[in-house]
């Protein structure tokens, strides 16, 4: 009986165990939490078309699927995982999976994307709708590099547009190409400022909404031969309805030569100069007899460039509106300090105003408004040549054993003249000459505004006139000794140049 009893408890266990084994299985079996398979079809929320490749996938994993050309898909998927559904121009859509297994989907535009409002030939058009080749760049990112000009802000920004400096002078001109050379001669861009043909160059870029790069034929064609190098279309800033707002934004920096060319010192010159001497067969100068080079060692490189060139920019900004008037004004002050010679011989200087307003009128029936900028701009700049000729070049050629100052000058001038120097009488004076003989300035002054009207006599068809008006005024003048040669620095009778357009 107890060992028939022990049997029977043996049994048991042993069922018992098979059967927790069993449990998990089963379970397995019947849970609905298994994957199943999940389909259904995208549609786009703004016309119910059906969106072809639309990407389905298990949110965490790598599992996934896109749709056909109805826009089906099919998935396997369990109870309480999420389906990310995505689209280009779409937004992004999360479900979580239950226990459906159909599942129907309505994507919604990305209107941050898809209603970005890119500037073409006949006006503005959603970007979405946009076939040419096009570039965009928005004000904030030309802002916030502090440049002098628009375009050196949009250097490697516009992909196909080629953008250099002319030369290192301040508010210097920038050339641009775009898409390599399209014609001889001028090369450059037709530029628009608010629909009217203005400089880019004279731009405050905090005033600046977009600048819109038309590259191809397509894009331009509105605009004839004159856009046979490309369009740019630059669209300043306006109001926005709401409360009055100022804004104040400013900068300040200081500018150096990041690298100078190391020229030999006094010592160093002497020693060369000995060694040429015995290697022609000669012997050592007798450096101690030149009564005029004692105790000089001047470094001309150095001596040509300044340290901590000013550049700042002050823009002050108000800007509001009602519902049915909107008005931005802008002033702005510029200041571009040149490092070669400093703002005594080297500097540009930039005013802006502008104001741009807005009305509606007879119930949005009428639109009226205007765009009104002038510029006031004044700069000097050293004699930039070529590699032959310019303000620099002297500065290497030029001994260290000259002084840049001296009380020897028979012209009535405090820098040192060299032609009854000990060493070499026509040696110079680099320095004297960019300071004494650099005296071109140029005033410039460009108003441009346009009025225009815009009604709509159903939706959809706007008729828009325009009248814009540029008015371009610069003043040159130049002051030239007439005796000058490379080596020498004479003053004798002045020579005034006066150019006006």
């Amino acid at each position: 009986m107890r060992k028939t009893f022990s049997l029977k408890c043996i049994n048991c266990r042993l069922c018992s165990i098979t059967l927790l084994m069993l449990l998990p299985i089963i379970g397995l079996w019947a849970n609905p939490s298994q994957s199943k398979t999940i389909s259904g079809i995208v549609i786009s929320a703004a016309d119910a078309e059906p969106l072809i490749g639309v990407s389905v996938l298990i949110k965490g994993t790598s599992v996934g699927t896109i749709t056909d050309f109805d826009g089906n898909y099919s998935i396997s998927a369990r109870d309480g995982e999420v389906l990310v559904f995505s689209y280009i121009g779409y937004k992004n859509q999360e479900i979580t999976v239950t226990n459906q297994t159909v599942l129907n989907v309505s994507l919604a535009e990305d209107s941050e994307v898809l209603d970005e409002v890119v500037v073409v030939g006949y006006g503005v058009q959603k970007k979405k709708l946009v076939t040419g080749a096009t570039v965009q760049v928005k004000g904030e990112s030309l802002q916030k590099l502090n440049t002098t000009s628009p375009l050196q802000a949009m250097q490697g920004q516009t992909p196909g547009m080629n953008i250099a400096s002319t030369s290192g002078q301040p508010g210097a001109d920038m050339k641009v190409t775009i898409r390599g050379l399209g014609t001889v001669g001028n090369a450059s861009p037709l530029y628009l400022i608010d629909g009217i043909g203005g400089d880019i160059s004279t731009l405050n870029p905090a005033d600046i909404e977009s600048i819109d790069v038309l590259k191809d034929a397509a894009s331009a064609a509105i605009y004839g031969a004159q856009a046979a190098n490309g369009v740019v279309l630059i669209t300043t800033k306006s109001g926005k309805e709401g409360k009055g707002q100022i804004s104040f934004d400013a900068y300040y920096g200081v500018q150096n030569v990041a690298r100078k060319a190391k020229m030999l010192n006094a010592s160093q010159y002497k020693t060369i100069m000995d060694e040429q001497a015995l290697n022609s067969g000669g012997g050592v100068y007798n450096w101690d007899a030149m009564s005029s080079i004692q105790g000089v060692d001047t470094d001309w490189v150095d001596a040509m460039f300044v340290d901590d060139a000013k550049t700042e920019s002050y823009t002050l900004g108000i800007t509001g509106g009602s519902a049915t008037s909107t008005y931005a004004l802008s002033l702005g002050y510029l200041s571009q300090e040149g490092i070669a010679g400093g703002k005594d011989v080297s500097i540009y200087e930039r005013y802006n105003f502008r104001i741009n307003s807005e009305h509606k009128l007879f119930n949005n029936f009428l639109k009226v408004g205007e765009h009104v900028s002038f510029v006031y701009k004044a700069n000097k700049g050293i004699s930039v040549g070529n590699q032959y000729n310019n303000t620099l070049r002297g500065a290497f050629a030029t001994s260290p054993l000259s002084p840049i100052y001296s009380e020897n000058n028979i012209y009535d001038s405090p820098y040192n003249d060299t032609s009854n120097s000990d060493w070499y009488n026509g040696d110079g004076n680099p320095y004297g000459q960019m300071m004494t003989n650099t005296n071109n300035k140029t005033k410039g002054r460009t108003f441009s505004g346009d009025v225009y009207a815009e009604i709509e006599p159903i939706k959809n068809l706007k008729l828009r006139s325009v009248f814009g008006l540029v008015y371009n005024s610069s003043e040159y003048r130049s002051f030239t000794p007439p005796s000058i040669s490379f080596q020498y620095i004479h003053i004798i009778i002045p020579v005034l140049l006066f150019h006006k357009t």
